[in-house]
């Protein structure tokens, strides 16, 4: 397991933590090797512990990074994937956000007794988009563009599809199914179901201006 180095101040932990993650890609990749399987055996290195203190610096990381790549994925992606779209893409792109998609979270889904409304709202707001723009890359990396453009177009304007329809349905759907989950005033809370405290990811001390311990828990 590793051991963590002493650094001049604790606020370059996290930074170091992202530079970790950047040279095991760099590496693995130089070397012929999975940049992501490197990065995330690397991450593996830090599990537990003092690692639990970097969940704020990593999601904040990841939320920046993440919208760096829509925003590439929105510059070069859609237009070339609306020059190429077929009606086949276009089938294959509403098949992905509903049928393969919210039928295996059906089946997975079909001992929790959750409900069909619960099952339903899983299903269509289930993992989508990040993952298909970096194996989409992926492809566009290892396979010869001829190759790699139906799968690039398919990928494209499914994930384009999935940002306009899901964006537009989130806040209408998220509202409806909440009520469901609110007991009328009055009423006693459903059996089974704790209430959660909101509580935000990172609380910081007035004094020293650093988050505290609990908001890292």
């Amino acid at each position: 397991m590793w051991t963590w180095p002493r650094l001049g101040a604790e606020g370059f932990v996290g930074a170091a933590v992202l530079g970790l993650a950047l040279c095991s890609y760099a590496t693995s990749v130089a070397l012929h090797g999975n940049g992501f399987i490197a990065a995330f055996t690397g991450g593996l290195a830090f599990a537990g512990g003092p690692a639990a203190k970097l969940v704020p610096f990593v999601e904040e990381t990841g939320t920046m990074l993440s919208l760096l790549v829509w925003l590439m994925f929105g510059v070069v992606a859609v237009v070339p994937a609306l020059k190429d779209v077929t009606w086949q893409t276009v089938l294959y792109a509403v098949l992905s956000l509903t049928v393969v998609r919210m039928l295996p979270v059906a089946v997975a889904l079909a001992g929790a007794r959750l409900g069909r409304p619960a099952v339903l709202f899983i299903g269509w707001f289930g993992p989508r988009g990040l993952a298909s723009v970096v194996f989409g890359l992926l492809a566009l990396e290892d396979l010869a563009e001829a190759a790699a453009r139906p799968a690039v177009t398919v990928i494209a304007f499914t994930v384009l599809l999935s940002v306009l329809a899901h964006g537009l349905t989130a806040d209408s759907l998220a509202s409806r199914y909440g009520r469901r989950l609110t007991p009328p005033p009055g009423a006693a809370a459903p059996a089974g179901l704790a209430e959660i405290p909101a509580r935000p990811l990172i609380r910081r001390s007035p004094a020293a201006g650093r988050p505290t311990e609990e908001g890292n828990r």
